[in-house]
């Protein structure tokens, strides 16, 4: 991220920042121009959803901007649904009802 020196207008460049909350950003920035040297803290707030997130926190609630056509994003959900599970489907080895992990790891099988 650029941002001018409001005092001189030349770059300054970021030098530390601090998460305030997980949409704001205290960012420390310092003056290219030595000549001017200041130094100053400026703030970075995502405010708005542009294209929403394929795998949401429900804990992060921001507005749809208004230029964003609620029912494309609705078509676009509904194309790319959100996986509601925590587990993969089992694999076809798993489906014939046999308990692979129980045989391969029997201390029985191991020995020689």
């Amino acid at each position: 991220m650029r941002m001018r020196c409001p005092h001189c207008k030349s770059w300054a460049n970021v030098r530390n920042s601090v998460e305030v909350t997980p949409l704001l950003r205290e960012l420390f920035l310092v003056c290219k121009n030595a000549a001017c040297g200041h130094t100053f803290a400026a703030a970075t707030e995502i405010n708005r959803t542009l294209s929403p997130s394929a795998t949401p926190d429900p804990s992060i609630l921001l507005p749809l901007s208004p230029h964003v056509r609620r029912r494309d994003v609705m078509e676009q959900m509904t194309r790319h649904p959100i996986a509601q599970c925590d587990r993969l489907p089992p694999a076809d080895a798993d489906r014939s009802g046999t308990d692979t992990d129980a045989t391969e790891t029997e201390p029985a099988a191991l020995a020689p």
